[in-house]
């Protein structure tokens, strides 16, 4: 395949994850034989963690050494047994953990303060949500779009947690109230050329809108999986980070 003749795949490979989103291991490394040489991130979310435990991660490492792995847990609980998990976590290998910004910022502080190695995300409003008629209480005072999205990752700052997971559509907010350095990790992504109908993701963006935004990393999944030629998919993907980038 030619694709990457008149663009630089090295430059973006680091700026895609794809999800693992299937129940077992032999699934998973499936997945990873046919893309760890196009997708730089392989994100392990509750359903397979759940059903393969931690011994997944190392089997992921050895089949795509060159790869990070994003541990996408979502946990939320009381703030010791947070900080617990984050330390078990740590031990795995990988890269990236998430924890629920609802969870409060007393649990964000314990969990930022025993991470040493991994990079801890907080998610804000899930994309499958629709803050303004999900939660129809928060109106009275959340009354921008992306508003509630914002203050939750504003306590997240304060907690010392260094990235966030928001939708596409809360980026240019949260970079204007956050600034260039937070890290923003984004999915609900539909490339242009996606042929997906709609799911339980609400809040979704292409790419490009993404990356101009100020994304750092997007997470692509169904439009890669359920495409006919999943690589051809990645690659399409990428091109289009690439040329978002070139462009910005």
């Amino acid at each position: 395949m030619t694709m990457t003749d008149a663009w630089d795949l090295a430059a973006v490979k680091y700026k895609l994850a794809f999800p693992l989103d299937v129940q077992t291991s032999s699934e998973a490394l499936d997945w990873v034989r046919e893309l760890a040489d196009l997708v730089g991130w392989f994100k392990v979310g509750l359903e397979l963690f759940i059903a393969e435990g931690p011994s997944l991660i190392s089997e992921l490492k050895k089949f795509a050494p060159e790869a990070k792995i994003f541990l996408d847990l979502k946990l939320h609980d009381i703030p010791a047994t947070i900080a617990g998990a984050v330390r078990s976590a740590e031990a795995w290998g990988v890269s990236l953990l998430s924890v629920h910004a609802q969870g409060g910022r007393e649990m964000m502080r314990k969990a930022s303060e025993a991470a040493q190695k991994v990079r801890l995300l907080a998610v804000t409003v899930l994309t499958s949500l629709n803050p303004e008629e999900d939660f129809p209480e928060l109106r009275p005072k959340y009354t921008v779009p992306g508003a509630y999205a914002v203050s939750l990752a504003k306590r997240a700052r304060e907690a010392g947690v260094g990235g966030l997971v928001a939708s596409p559509l809360e980026i240019k907010a949260l970079r204007k109230e956050l600034g260039p350095d937070v890290f923003l990790l984004i999915p609900g992504i539909r490339p242009k050329w996606s042929e997906v109908s709609s799911d339980d993701q609400k809040r979704v963006g292409t790419p490009s809108e993404a990356i101009q935004d100020g994304a750092d990393l997007l997470v692509i999944g169904r439009p890669i999986r359920q495409a006919p030629d999943p690589r051809k998919a990645a690659l399409a993907s990428l091109k289009e980070i690439f040329e978002a980038i070139s462009n910005h």
